[in-house]
């Protein structure tokens, strides 16, 4: 009963995409370079410039980014968007050069058979370095939030600080959100409970940088989730008391190594990063466990325009870890083509690499493929299963100057599986 049950009910997971807005910083907005040109002609004596006068106010550009009116995608995952995520650390001494405040407002189309179809809305806004300071890459602030036609609703914010010439970096985070959807408990053909799941969190991290592009720091998240019955709904939950009410607290230590070229467009140089979170009753926590992640991310540059990114990653979750907080596939861009939450574990492995073209000044099509390995304790088997998938994308630079791109891919996996993803920004 417990295996047909989870077989919907992870179809919509909604503290973990919750959690994983806040839980960290998995994908990159966009590069921060400067579009290639021609060589530049011989310079000439030119005045010097003069110096604004005093109390002028600098004009940030908005780009706004609409989509077209027909497209309307089938989503991997309920939540579109991630605010935190968006929110991406740079590399220490970065070379890149400053740019201007910019805001990106980005609507971006939703559409899950468990939530329904609706819209949601990122919005993020950079904050250039000052002239004195050479090492710091932009304060960043992100925020979006999705609703659909089943009364589902999600919504969150974030701001990711460096502070010191980029000796210290701050992140702090919230969301919450409720989703409607249906609890079955006799199998896919038979019949389903309506139920209602809210959940909210809170994340807070500082990381101080070592030299040698190494940082390492704390991090502190808290969250609750409940689950009940709709408005008119009828007829038991059959989940254990205990995950019907949940709170989650967890502090964790940080590490990373970060020698990217650039923050938001890598071309050259590698992202590692681990994350050891634990659980415990103590902290405040219904649940006492240990979460592990390891990420290393390398990026190569083919030519001119064209980059080669791959990532290799595993999760290990402790034996008294709640369904909704263990290892999973179709989340954090990992696996694109498998919805989130039908295969997960105590542990996954994986490793995907993907092609990124930039074909024209604002245009940047990609294809990946990638593959995992998980024993999927709430999936089709109780074997362990290699599953492969892969896809196609294509980007547009809403902001040129930070290369701040909105994205959507089509991903494919193994037995039928696929997907549409709507994000901001790279998936790694």
């Amino acid at each position: 009963m417990a295996q047909a049950l989870t077989q919907r009910f992870r179809r919509a997971l909604v503290l973990p995409a919750l959690l994983l807005l806040l839980g960290g910083v998995a994908s990159p907005l966009a590069a921060q370079q400067e579009v290639p040109g021609p060589a530049a002609p011989v310079a000439t004596p030119s005045p010097a410039p003069t110096t604004a006068p005093a109390g002028t106010t600098h004009r940030s550009p908005v780009r706004l980014t609409l989509p077209s009116p027909d497209m309307k995608p089938e989503l991997g995952q309920p939540l579109p968007l991630n605010p935190v995520d968006v929110i991406e650390a740079a590399p220490a001494g970065g070379a890149t050069k400053a740019a201007g405040n910019e805001l990106v407002i980005a609507p971006l189309p939703l559409s899950n058979p468990a939530i329904g179809t609706g819209l949601g809305l990122a919005v993020v806004y950079t904050i250039a370095r000052q002239q004195a300071d050479s090492k710091s890459p932009p304060t960043t602030l992100g925020g979006g939030g999705f609703y659909t036609d089943n009364d589902s609703w999600a919504g969150g914010a974030g701001v990711k600080l460096y502070l010191k010439e980029d000796r210290y970096r701050v992140t702090l985070g919230g969301a919450l959100g409720k989703v409607n959807y249906e609890l079955f408990s006799a199998g896919p053909d038979g019949g389903g409970i309506p139920i209602k799941q809210e959940a909210k969190g809170l994340l807070g991290e500082v990381m101080v940088g070592l030299g040698k592009r190494w940082y390492a720091g704390l991090r502190a998240s808290y969250g609750t989730t409940t689950v009940g019955l709709q408005r008119g709904g009828s007829g038991a939950i059959p989940l254990p008391p205990g995950q019907l009410d949940v709170t989650l607290a967890a502090l964790g230590l940080k590490g990373e190594r970060d020698s990217r070229d650039s923050v938001f467009y890598p071309t050259a140089g590698s992202h590692t990063e681990f994350l050891v979170s634990l659980s415990d009753t103590a902290l405040g926590s219904d649940f006492t466990y240990t979460k592990t992640t390891l990420s290393y991310s390398d990026y190569i540059k083919l030519g001119e325009p064209v980059v080669l990114a791959w990532q290799a990653a595993g999760c290990s979750a402790g034996e008294n870890a709640p369904f909704f907080d263990l290892c999973l596939f179709g989340a954090d861009n990992m696996l694109r083509g498998y919805t989130a939450g039908r295969y997960l574990d105590r542990w996954t492995v994986g490793a995907q690499a993907e092609v990124r073209w930039r074909f024209a000044h604002r245009w940047i099509t990609t294809a990946f493929a990638g593959v995992g390995d998980v024993k999927p304790m709430y999936g089709p088997s109780d074997d362990t299963e290699v599953l492969p998938a892969g896809g196609v994308g294509l980007q547009w630079i809403a902001a040129a100057a930070s290369m701040i791109t909105v994205r959507i891919d089509y991903a494919v996996g193994k037995d039928g599986s696929d997907g549409f993803y709507i994000g901001i920004g790279q998936a790694f």
